[in-house]
């Protein structure tokens, strides 16, 4: 177990989880899924989605999960984010 948490690209404390989520684009063109914990905030998350798809990075952008639209400033956990979850991101026209 030990060397397991040592090739881990995160430090877990204790009450937080690794989990993934899945995003999905309004326009189709993204399904792609992010490993990160459960109290990590939303828009670090973001950022890390944008690192992989730029073309979105310009553009007003909101994100819809469970049928909630995401508070960016929350963690997922506060959002209600769970494992597996899908996340839609949607772009103002």
């Amino acid at each position: 177990m030990e060397e397991l948490k040592t090739k881990l690209p995160f430090n877990l404390n204790k009450d937080e989880k690794l989990m993934t989520v899945i995003f999905i684009s309004d326009a189709q063109d993204i399904l792609y899924s992010l490993i990160c914990k459960n109290t990590d905030k939303f828009n670090v998350i973001e950022n890390r989605l944008y690192e992989a798809f730029p073309q979105y990075l310009e553009s007003e952008n909101y994100f819809i999960a469970n049928g909630k639209k995401i508070n960016k400033s929350k963690s997922l956990e506060e959002n209600n984010i769970k494992f597996s979850d899908v996340i839609i991101l949607n772009k103002y026209e």
